[in-house]
C-alpha cells in the first residue's frame, strides 16, 4: 500500500513508516511530512429494475469473468454523479439519468468507497466494446450471476429495498 511513495512529494527524500495517531503512515524523516492516504472513490450506477438489473462482466484483473454493476473510479475534479453517469457510458453505450444516491459503501481493511447510485437508461445502445469489460446483461436480482466484489450484494440489496417502498 506504501510503495507509491518510495521518495518524499515535498522534498524527495527517502520515506519511511510511522505509527501516527494509532495508524501506519508514509513519513519522510527528512521534512517530517506525514503522507495522508485517502480512499479511492468508486461511481456505480444500477440501471433496471429488480427483475431486470443491467450488470457488466470484467475483463481483466483478479475479477476476470466475474460480473459487477458499471461503475469506475472518480476521476480528480470530476463531479460523482457525472462520473456515475460517464462510466455507464464508457463501459455499456447506455445514457443514463441519475436518479437518486443509493448509498455510501465501504469496507473495513479496503481502500475503496463506493458511491452507488440509481439511474434510468435515456439513450444509446447496450455494447461490449469497452476493453474493461467482457459481456454485458440484464438479470434478475433474484438470479445473478457471480459478482466481482462483495459489496455490490449489500449495494444491490439496499437499492432492491429502496425500489420496494417507492411501490
Amino acid at each position: 500500500m506504501f510503495t507509491d511513495f518510495e521518495s518524499c512529494p515535498r522534498c524527495q527524500g527517502s520515506v519511511t513508516i510511522r505509527t501516527v495517531d494509532g495508524q501506519w503512515r508514509p513519513y519522510c524523516p527528512q521534512c517530517r511530512l506525514i503522507i495522508q492516504l485517502g480512499p479511492k472513490l468508486v461511481a456505480t450506477v444500477l440501471i433496471g429494475d429488480p427483475s431486470s438489473l443491467l450488470m457488466v462482466q470484467r475483463s481483466y484483473g483478479v475479477e476476470k469473468g466475474l460480473w459487477a454493476l458499471p461503475g469506475g473510479y472518480v476521476e480528480q475534479g470530476e463531479v460523482v454523479e457525472e462520473a456515475a453517469a460517464r462510466e455507464a457510458l464508457e463501459e455499456t453505450g447506455i445514457e443514463v439519468t441519475i436518479t437518486g444516491l443509493v448509498g455510501l459503501f465501504s469496507a473495513a481493511g479496503r481502500p475503496i468507497v463506493v458511491a452507488a447510485y440509481g439511474a434510468k437508461a435515456v439513450g444509446g445502445a447496450l455494447t461490449t466494446e469497452s476493453w474493461e469489460i467482457d459481456g454485458a446483461g440484464y438479470y434478475s436480482v433474484d438470479n445473478l450471476p457471480p459478482l466481482a466484489f462483495p459489496q455490490d450484494h449489500r449495494i444491490i440489496a439496499r437499492w432492491v429495498e429502496m425500489q420496494e417502498r417507492r411501490g
